[in-house]
Parts: C-alpha cells; structure tokens; sequence
C-alpha cells in the first residue's frame, strides 16, 4: 500500500515537472518569438527611413545632407551599441565558465556568483542585441544593393 503511495506521488512530480517544462518553454517561445518579430520590424523601419532619407536627399538640393547625417547617425549607433554591449558582457570573458574552472581558493558561494552574473548579464543585454541586428541588417542590405545587384546585373545583361 505504501509502495503504490510513494509510486503515485512520484507520478504526479514527474507529470508536474513535466507541466512546468512545458510551460516554461513555452513561455521561452513567446520570448524568443518577441525578440524575432521586433528585429523584422525595426529592420524593416531601419531600412525603408534609411531608403527614404537617400531618396528626399537625392530629390531635394536644399536636403541634400539629410541622407548622409542618417548614415553616419545609424554607423555612431551602432558602434556605441556594440561597445555598450561588449563591454556590459566584459568582453563575454564570463561566457562558457563553469565553477570547475575557478581558482579553488574561492568560495563555492563566490564561485556560484561569479558563474551567474556572467549569465545575468548575457540575459539582460537581449534587448540590445535587437537594435544592433537591425542597425547591422540595414548595412548589409546596402551593401547587397551596391555591389551585389550590379553583379547580378552585369552577369544577366
């Protein structure tokens, strides 16, 4: 009787950890899905007020420095964004320790916090990583357009 007890118990512990892994990954989906959607989207922003700005630039003589302040603005931020993020992460020297590796003078306590802020801080800098692929994706499509399509061109006509 005790038996069954205990087996009915672990059941419904492994059935509720079960529960918990599902949801949680799922919520880790939603996040990760957010993170997704708002890289397109501000790519997507980056790009057509980048476009637009070269395009008002190109039409309008009295706005002819409009596009190349909105160049250099998007190159300063995103070269502030990744040094932000770089040196948040402490160049990612945190990344892939485990408290094996740490000098084994320190405390488990101290070890345990060293391993975990290094992660905290990983965590807590997603966001930035938002701005940069879209500051990044912008470039990339620029240069696409600049030196990639007149090869395809080139090698079509």
């Amino acid at each position: 009787m005790e038996n069954e007890k205990k087996n009915n118990s672990a059941e419904e512990n492994s059935v509720a950890d079960s529960s918990d892994i599902v949801e949680s990954k799922k919520k880790l989906d939603k996040r990760k899905l957010i993170y997704l959607f708002s890289t397109v989207g501000l790519s997507a922003f980056f790009c057509a007020f980048y476009y637009f700005s070269m395009e008002l630039s190109s039409r309008n003589s009295k706005l002819y420095y409009f596009f190349p302040a909105v160049m250099f603005g998007y190159m300063a931020a995103l070269t502030v964004l990744v040094l932000i993020y770089i040196i948040y992460n402490r160049g990612f020297s945190r990344k892939g320790i485990t408290v094996d590796m740490l000098p084994a003078e320190w405390s488990e306590e101290k070890k345990l916090e060293f391993v975990e802020s290094g992660r905290i801080r990983l965590e807590r800098s997603k966001w930035l990583l938002v701005f940069i692929i879209s500051l990044l994706f912008t470039f990339i499509a620029e240069a696409f357009a600049l030196f990639v399509l007149p090869m395809i061109r080139g090698f079509l006509g």
